[in-house]
């Protein structure tokens, strides 16, 4: 009954955002994020995308994604590399329809993306 309690507790509601600083989510697990991109002149441009965060302990071969030309450390034992840590995303940071990239601004924030529509 405990853990339960402590599971709901950790669980953000849905429409709220939560800082990184406060916590990180699960790896693997495709979020909302709230991301910044600071100019050399000064100003800044807001971008709200899907995302999900890697801690860099993940192995490629056993994530639920798939990884394309990824570089990080080699894990000798499963013959693969190790996802590096850092938010990923594949739908706006996409140049030349690359499967995964690194995002390089600063996330601010995430939220857990809302359940799949159903009729």
């Amino acid at each position: 009954m405990v853990e339960c309690m402590r599971t709901v507790a950790r669980k953000p509601e849905f429409g709220q955002w939560i800082p990184v600083s406060e916590r990180l989510p699960e790896p693997e697990t495709e979020v909302l994020i709230f991301a910044r991109r600071k100019y050399l002149s000064g100003g800044h441009a807001d971008i709200i995308t899907t995302a999900m965060y890697e801690n860099g302990e993940m192995s490629e071969h056993n994530s639920c994604w798939n990884w394309v030309d990824i570089e990080g450390e080699w894990d000798e034992e499963n013959g693969c590399y190790i996802i590096p840590e850092g938010w990923w995303e594949n739908r706006h940071y996409n140049p030349d329809d690359v499967y995964n990239n690194l995002i390089d601004d600063e996330v601010i924030a995430w939220m857990p993306l809302p359940e799949s529509y159903r009729e």
